[in-house]
């Protein structure tokens, strides 16, 4: 289901652990990395893997917002929407997000470059408003700099 390269990697993380389980989240990144998301037959296959109740698999996939069930843009971007960002801007952020992509937050952009949606903390309120792309941080933003930012990416294709 997997690269050789990811299937050492998941030997190796279950290896390290004195419970299997606990390689149950860097599996499911490692396995969202490769596919781009988690699909119904990786929560089989990781907890078969790991000795674990497919159901168990999934709780975890639902608690946490960085395992996605739907695939993703080239680019996805998670928009600050906390109280430090929301006070310097990041509603003005979002919407400068949808009018230049042209979809809403949780849809994939026509080309399939861009995705969108609002992220609860990204832990950098001193550089309020903030997006993270990809795991690269844009910090200070204003609607200005947002723009730029998404006419760069759109460059690089």
């Amino acid at each position: 289901m997997f690269s050789e390269e990811t299937e050492a990697k998941f030997r190796h993380l279950a290896s390290i652990y004195p419970r299997r389980r606990s390689a149950l989240i860097p599996m499911l990144l490692l396995a969202q990395k490769e596919l781009g998301y988690i699909k119904a037959e990786t929560i089989q296959y990781v907890g078969k893997y790991l000795d674990l109740d497919p159901s168990e698999v999934d709780s975890i996939l639902s608690f946490y917002t960085l395992l996605r069930r739907r695939p993703v843009g080239k680019y996805h971007i998670m928009i600050c929407t906390n109280l430090a960002c929301l006070l310097q801007g990041s509603d003005d952020i979002e919407a400068c997000v949808k009018r230049k992509l042209g979809v809403n937050l949780g849809e994939i952009t026509p080309d399939g470059l861009f995705s969108a949606i609002e992220f609860e903390c990204l832990g950098s309120c001193t550089t309020a408003p903030v997006i993270q792309v990809n795991g690269e941080f844009y910090e200070n933003l204003d609607v200005k700099k947002t723009e730029t930012i998404l006419d760069e990416l759109r460059r690089r294709r």
